[in-house]
């Protein structure tokens, strides 16, 4: 699959606004972070990428700096991973900030990473909220790096790998559509209090369930809908308005 450039959908004058640009070869994830960026009043989307070469024409195509802050994955199709971006990107886009967002995340990759001129990193098992939390520290001028080693990918309850068979991330609508009739009313339930933030704890309170229970819900939720992590079930709910 070719990644295709989705370019802004927002004016470019909201100077108030922190102009994000999204650099990830993962659509299903991608336009989700991207709902969930549009439900913040000071942040927009300036640009949508799945490589490398894209994001570079987009910005040496621009008069003036494109964005405020980069939120760069490291495993981009070739010949421009994340890693080979940041040194280019330092050099010519100086003002640029970049926080690093990916499931790889050895303490020598986040050394190498801040090295190479990043201004952060955060691992793809964060919440919604610490994401959010950490681009508007990297747009404030700060540097937001991991104080001791990176946890796991997926740490919550019971967590288990998803399986061979597990569906594709839903790309398209139809694809997203036969997902969503998959789900029991109990899971719409679940999801739409994950959507909001809820804690597994203040779902079973919220729903009168054990937090066992709760916790098997959300596990098969990211199995019967193809995600991997906490964060993709909360994007995927946002871009699905559940």
């Amino acid at each position: 699959m070719t990644p295709a450039a989705r370019p802004a959908a927002h004016p470019a004058d909201h100077p108030a606004r922190c102009r994000l640009v999204l650099v990830d070869d993962h659509p299903a994830l991608a336009h989700g972070l991207a709902a969930l960026f549009a439900q913040e009043p000071d942040l927009a989307v300036a640009g949508q990428f799945g490589s490398g070469a894209a994001l570079l024409a987009f910005l040496e195509a621009q008069p003036a700096p494109a964005a405020d802050v980069l939120l760069l994955d490291l495993h981009l199709p070739p010949p421009l991973d994340g890693l080979a971006l940041l040194p280019r990107l330092r050099r010519t886009w100086p003002a640029l900030r970049v926080l690093v967002f990916s499931s790889a995340a050895s303490g020598a990759l986040v050394a190498q990473v801040a090295a190479a001129g990043a201004h952060g990193f955060l691992n793809k098992a964060a919440e919604a909220a610490e994401l959010l939390a950490a681009i508007r520290a990297v747009a404030a001028g700060q540097r937001v790096f991991p104080a001791a080693a990176p946890r796991p990918v997926y740490a919550g309850p019971a967590a288990v790998p998803c399986p061979a068979g597990a569906a594709p991330p839903p790309e398209t609508a139809a694809a997203a559509g036969l997902l969503l009739q998959q789900l029991t009313t109990r899971e719409r339930e679940i999801i739409g209090l994950v959507r909001e933030g809820c804690s597994t704890r203040t779902i079973a309170a919220r729903l009168s369930l054990s937090e066992f229970t709760v916790s098997t819900h959300r596990r098969n939720l990211l199995q019967k809908l193809g995600l991997h992590r906490p964060l993709e079930l909360v994007c995927f709910a946002l871009a699905h308005g559940l």
